[in-house]
């Protein structure tokens, strides 16, 4: 008899051992700090785009629209996959409410309520999936959290450039062009014309939440953390009154990237934040594959600075 009920026990904790462990993603792995911040900044995007969309719903359809097609650009395949490794109802779920937000937008007159309350549905499971997609550590890293900043600042270039009408190559020539004669004859009085406003508001926004999470992770008072966030606030404001884009993009060059660098020990290359231009537009993988070779040293990093608060 007590041999048939330990029998029948051990059955039922193998039974349990099993079902647990099936729950499990087998083949999940552990992110770098570069790949957890490239994502993390996909997920900023599209708050922010899903957010500008709603904004823009009552006042403007068609660039509510644009902003809504836009959230849909920011997750790649790679990512779907890498989410899908974690927890696949979450990877099913995320792209089938994004595909039910931009198809919202399909009728001429899109509901303010209903837009509203699936700009809702998306920040919800966002945070599902980040909590599943990145570990609480990575999370937490101040290392990770100023290379979204730096991400940040990338999109923000990227969709002012695309504001003005600035094509890709066009931005390459001007940097391998500039000289001191540029920061003179690109007085405050020159402005620039904006030609696609969805992308205006979306780099104003990235901009701003760059500052924003600057603010958060700013170190002690020093001279340099004081003089990144100054560079920060002038950049916003350079875009905000529509500045010219060599002006912007020196502060990038001169200021932000140098600051960041010496900050957060982040390695970044002296003209990375180009590169970085578009890498959830539709380039799979490309900022996870860049940060093996400028972000190296960040991997499973946890920089020495605390994060006040």
């Amino acid at each position: 008899m007590n041999n048939h009920f330990t029998f029948v026990l051990l059955g039922l904790i193998l039974l349990v051992a099993f079902n647990l462990n099936t729950n499990k993603p087998i083949f999940a792995h552990t992110f770098s700090g570069d790949e957890s911040a490239s994502f993390l900044s996909a997920v900023e995007m599209i708050k922010i785009d899903s957010q500008l969309a709603a904004e823009e719903v009552a006042s403007n359809a068609s660039i509510a629209k644009e902003h809504a097609e836009h959230t849909t650009e920011h997750i790649t395949a790679n990512d779907t996959k890498e989410i899908n490794e974690r927890n696949p109802r979450l990877a099913t779920e995320l792209n089938s409410t994004l595909t039910d937000f931009v198809n919202a937008f399909e009728s001429e007159s899109p509901s303010e309520s209903e837009v509203t309350d699936k700009v809702s549905n998306i920040s919800d499971i966002l945070s599902e999936v980040v909590s599943a997609r990145i570990d609480q550590e990575q999370l937490d890293n101040v290392t990770v959290k100023a290379l979204v900043v730096n991400d940040l600042v990338g999109e923000g270039l990227e969709h002012y450039g695309s504001a003005i009408g600035m094509e890709e190559s066009e931005h390459e020539e001007n940097e391998e062009h500039e000289s001191a004669s540029n920061e003179t004859e690109n007085g405050s009085n020159e402005t620039a014309n904006i030609v696609n406003e969805a992308d205006y508001e979306s780099a104003k926004a990235a901009i701003s939440r760059a500052v924003e999470l600057y603010n958060e992770i700013k170190p002690s008072e020093n001279t340099n953390s004081t003089e990144l966030g100054t560079s920060l606030t002038s950049l916003k404001d350079k875009i905000d009154s529509k500045s010219t884009f060599d002006e912007i993009d020196k502060i990038v060059d001169d200021k932000i990237s140098p600051l960041l660098n010496e900050l957060f020990k982040l390695n970044l290359s002296e003209e990375e934040h180009a590169g970085e231009e578009g890498e959830h537009a539709g380039e799979e993988g490309e900022h996870a594959e860049e940060g093996e070779e400028s972000h190296s040293s960040t991997e499973n990093e946890t920089h020495e600075t605390e994060t006040e608060g």
